[in-house]
């Protein structure tokens, strides 16, 4: 009978405790969060409908007064375009305004001198609502005993509180003013006043107008007061109409909350809900502005609640519902405890002691579970991982010791064996090999075809060392050999060579060879002792930084090389500071042109003034840059500085000097190097054919293509190129008839003894006519003597560039010779 098959989950009976209690829990929150947000919008829909409400109400009051007025204006106009004036009947107009507006304290109307009937001198003193002069100006107001007319007073004031006939004389338009205090039949008011200009073809006869007191708006804002709130009426002007909790503050400026921003910024949006702070104690108030338009005129209805009074259902209904909560979680607790002890505890006791012994590396053990159900699987589960977690360790400690591309062991596990070595009957020689020049060739190359060339010279270290001794690869284009229990120096120097040899020959890899050579530091020891092997490997690494200055050769460590890296050490770690410093500074050598004795260009060279080592030889510091990739920062520098002070040249008023800069290899395998010349010429403000650039002929050793496509760009530019110290590197006379080159510079090695070699002579004829068959002009270095600049004069050499005329100078002191046509003192 086939056995049934239990799963987890019906034994854990607390799972549906769980899940009941997560259930019960989400139904809660959720419950709570919809009241917690229902609250709310209640509480902003009621807001919303009161505020609306009562600027419906506000507005239609204002509205239809409006219209009254607008009635009496127009028809005091067509009455005065009849000739049937009649102030009498006028007032009795004002009269029925106000009391058809109930909202109106009063209104009146002003106008000009003799502007209505042309009668004000007749009606000096007629009535009690024209002003001593007979300037028709009734104000009929609301009194206790009815309504009266009076003349109205305070309406030629320029500025203040009886400026509103003024106001709207200048701008001849609706007006509707602030609040303002005003005395109407010696009683102290506060009233606010929307006037109509009386204009007839754009003259300016009189206003019309009404005020409302205030107190009226006042009373009707107090009565709105939804879930304890208050309302609030704010003018264009940012000041209180009306408050109705804070009566004090009509008439005086809008008040921010703690941290909000500009009344101006709160108004700008056509209806705005917020949740602020309350200015008057601790909380958060619902704030609802509501504009009301009246015309060109804006002024804002704002409601303020505070939160807590709109979320009384909801903390009435949470704290029942977290005592619920909590009653459930106590119960659904103690039966999960009672189920998990029964069912399950036994099986996890037995998991946590196999696991603990494996956690400290005791994978002996095996997890037994045969319960038939989950724990059974998980057991076979945990029992698969522990192999293959063995297996793992086995792959990560190979991994670890060994180099993922050549397969040989790497720097650790050189250590590693270094460690089991216990003794031997022979000597211990250490080859610790470095490939030449490896660098470009992988920046040129794609990494792909680098590790396919490791590879290969591995195998070829590997074949030659055979069974002599173990092949290690340290990293990048390192490689060491461990020669152990040699018999005699000799085996080893010959093992040497031997690898210096095969590396040496061709590499064909997708149909292209590759040349390369390597140099070799060994160090030899006569026995095996606890620090040896980094002994050895220290030897021979300072062995191998002096073979490196000759490359594809080897050297033996000797007591005497200690201190041969040390200068350059020191150099090579303060090139940056240098940099930073203002170390580095150009000086710059003049190039003259041989027919007619003048300063053609300068040759920027640089010069590095040390702190501790004075003025450091370019030849010194050059390679430690190259072989660092600092020339890359370092030639940026030199380019801009000479950009600069060809800039400044020109401002001086020495017009026409062509200045040349070197550029070195690596600069030149740069992807951006057009853009980042021409970024730099164009910082400076210099023309590109103000400046040179000086190309060594070891640039077409590496991607002749692409050096040649950039040499193009470069010669669209507008700028020079020269290839500097022909004849002492890769010379080809084959190629110059294809790269864009303006001018051909002749190392100093070409005239060294030229004035009695007419051999030397002739060769250098050749090449003075070769390179003006091609179009380029030929520049001698290192002229030091007359006699040598006779000769190279005769062949028709073009420029000459040489301690004869200058050394290197300051840019201030080419300056002066520029200007003096001396020679420098040397």
């Amino acid at each position: 009978m086939r056995k049934i098959r239990l799963s987890i989950a019906q034994k854990l009976i607390t799972a549906l405790g769980v899940l009941m209690l997560t259930s019960y829990s989400l139904l809660v929150s959720f419950y709570l969060t919809k009241l917690y947000h229902n609250s709310l919008e209640k509480g902003e829909l009621l807001a919303q409908k009161q505020s609306i409400q009562y600027i419906d109400q506000f507005t239609a009051s204002i509205n239809t007064s409006l219209a009254s007025l607008t009635t009496v204006r127009d028809a005091l106009l067509q009455m005065r375009s009849d000739g049937v004036q009649s102030r009498s009947y006028a007032v009795h107009m004002l009269e029925t305004v106000v009391r058809n507006n109930p909202d109106l304290i009063g209104c009146y109307t002003v106008w000009e001198p003799d502007a209505f009937d042309r009668q004000d001198a007749k009606n000096r003193m007629a009535s009690g609502y024209d002003d001593e002069t007979g300037r028709f100006v009734p104000y009929v107001v609301r009194t206790n005993n009815g309504l009266e007319a009076i003349p109205t007073v305070d309406y030629n004031m320029l500025n203040g509180d009886g400026d509103f006939y003024q106001v709207v004389k200048q701008s001849k338009k609706f007006t509707l003013f602030d609040p303002y205090p005003y005395n109407l039949n010696g009683k102290d008011i506060v009233v606010t006043s929307f006037i109509l200009p009386i204009l007839e073809n754009g003259r300016f006869l009189g206003i019309v107008g009404g005020d409302i007191s205030l107190q009226t708006v006042q009373d009707k804002i107090r009565s709105i007061r939804p879930l304890g709130g208050h309302a609030s009426i704010i003018t264009s002007n940012n000041y209180y109409l009306a408050n109705g909790a804070y009566p004090d503050l009509v008439m005086k400026p809008y008040e921010m909350w703690e941290g909000g921003d500009s009344i101006n910024d709160y108004k700008k949006s056509f209806s705005t809900i917020q949740y602020t702070p309350d200015r008057h104690a601790d909380g958060q108030m619902l704030r609802i502005l509501i504009p009301i338009r009246i015309q060109d005129f804006t002024w804002h209805f704002e409601m303020v609640i505070p939160k807590s009074n709109m979320l009384t259902q909801y903390y009435s209904s949470l704290w029942s519902s977290i005592l619920i909560a909590a009653a459930t979680v106590i119960l659904m607790s103690l039966l999960a405890w009672l189920m998990l002890k029964k069912i399950v505890l036994g099986n996890i006791k037995k998991v946590i002691q196999v696991t603990s012994a494996v956690a400290i590396g005791n994978e002996k053990l095996k997890l037994d579970i045969r319960s038939n159900d989950e724990f059974e699987t998980m057991a076979n589960h945990f029992n698969r991982m522990v192999d293959f977690r063995k297996e793992a360790e086995h792959l990560i400690q190979h991994q670890a010791t060994h180099d993922l591309v050549t397969g040989f062991p790497n720097r650790y596990g050189y250590s590693r064996y270094a460690e089991t070595i216990t003794g031997s009957n022979g000597q211990f020689a250490l080859l610790y090999i470095d490939l030449d020049r490896f660098k470009i060739i992988n920046e040129t190359l794609d990494y792909t075809m680098g590790d396919m060339l490791l590879k290969q010279v591995g195998n070829r270290i590997f074949e030659v060392t055979g069974q002599a001794g173990r092949v290690f690869r340290f990293g990048g284009d390192e490689f060491v050999v461990l020669l152990d229990e040699i018999s005699y120096l000799g085996q080893a120097m010959a093992v040497a060579a031997r690898i210096l040899s095969v590396i040496a020959e061709p590499i064909k890899m997708k149909g292209r060879l590759f040349y390369l050579t390597a140099s070799i530091g060994m160090s030899v020891q006569q026995e095996w002792t606890p620090g040896t092997g980094d002994r050895l490997v220290k030897e021979s690494d300072i062995a191998l930084y002096v073979a490196k200055k000759q490359r594809n050769t080897y050297k033996l460590y000797s007591p005497m090389m200690n201190n041969v890296p040390t200068k350059e050490l020191i150099l090579e770690n303060s090139m940056f500071e240098a940099l930073e410093s203002n170390q580095f500074m150009l000086h710059y050598q003049p190039k003259l042109e041989i027919g007619t004795g003048r300063i053609h260009g300068v040759e920027a060279l640089l010069r590095w003034k040390h702190p501790e080592f004075g003025m450091v030889s370019p030849l010194e510091f050059i390679p430690i840059a190259e072989k660092t990739g600092f020339i890359i920062l370092l030639g940026e520098w030199v380019l801009r500085t000479a950009c600069r002070q060809a800039k400044q040249w020109e401002r001086m008023g020495l017009d026409s000097i062509l200045v040349s800069v070197n550029m070195s290899m690596l600069q030149f395998q740069q992807q951006d190097i057009v853009a980042g010349i021409k970024s730099i010429i164009e910082e400076a403000g210099v023309r590109p054919e103000q400046i040179e650039l000086e190309l060594t002929e070891s640039i077409f050793m590496e991607n002749p293509e692409h050096t040649l496509r950039i040499l193009h760009e470069l010669q669209a530019l507008g700028l020079k190129l020269s290839l500097d110290d022909f004849g002492t590197g890769y010379s080809s006379l084959s190629y110059l008839q294809n790269i864009p080159i303006h001018y051909l510079k002749l190392d100093k090695s070409f005239i060294r003894g030229i004035v009695r070699d007419i051999r030397k002579q002739m060769i250098f004829k050749s090449i003075i006519v070769i390179a003006h068959n091609l179009n380029m002009k030929v520049v001698t270095e290192g002229v030091e003597t007359a006699e040598e600049l006779q000769i190279i004069k005769e062949h028709n050499c073009d420029l000459m560039q040489g301690y004869l005329f200058s050394p290197p100078v300051t840019p201030e002191r080419f300056v002066e010779l520029f200007r003096s046509d001396k020679c420098p003192e040397e």
